[in-house]
């Protein structure tokens, strides 16, 4: 029984698949230019994983499709970076949403739901400006550290704007799918 529990099920498989390919569509699909890239509602599918999956199936499908919507749409260098970002942003949620795992008062489990949704799209927008410092600073531009920050910081406010976006989609969503997995699977 142990070890059945390790092994990823078909449909656990078929799911985080789904959810991988959700993802990446959402961030390929409607995208906004902004000064040093792009701005996407694919950090809506990023919470929705991690409530359709839990934390770990969520945190791969995540970050899978956010490096499939750089390397498809021509940020390889951003990859590596948005793999590590996008993925912990993910757990991030999904640890937080497991621990308020249970909830029944659906009022209850959205402020909970909007703070873990918050506190990763934190991490996130740091993560992307630390990391638009290191390629700015060093990799392409080596412009140097203080000169990396301020040309990372210009895409501060797009970030902003599309984990907010993220979370104003992902809570009416996250609504409707743990009513469906209570039907379903209870």
């Amino acid at each position: 029984m142990e070890n059945e529990e390790r092994v990823l099920s078909t449909r656990d498989l078929v799911l985080t698949s789904l959810m991988t390919a959700l993802v990446f569509l959402a961030g390929s699909i409607i995208k906004v230019p902004s000064v040093g890239g792009f701005v996407h509602i694919g950090d809506c599918m990023v919470f929705l994983s991690v409530i359709v999956l839990g934390k770990k199936k969520g945190t791969v499908a995540s970050a899978v499709g956010m490096v499939l919507v750089d390397a498809m749409g021509g940020y390889y260098m951003w990859a590596p970076f948005t793999f590590i970002i996008k993925g912990t942003m993910a757990y991030i949620a999904g640890t937080m949403i497991e621990r308020f795992n249970g909830l029944e008062d659906t009022d209850h489990f959205k402020k909970e739901y909007i703070l873990a949704f918050i506190i990763s799209g934190i991490f996130m927008i740091l993560g992307y400006f630390l990391a638009g410092t290191v390629i700015a600073g060093f990799l392409t531009e080596k412009i140097g550290l203080l000169q990396g920050f301020a040309y990372a910081a210009k895409d501060i406010i797009g970030n902003i704007i599309q984990v907010t976006t993220g979370i104003v989609i992902a809570i009416p969503l996250s609504t409707l799918i743990v009513v469906a997995k209570k039907k379903v699977f209870n």
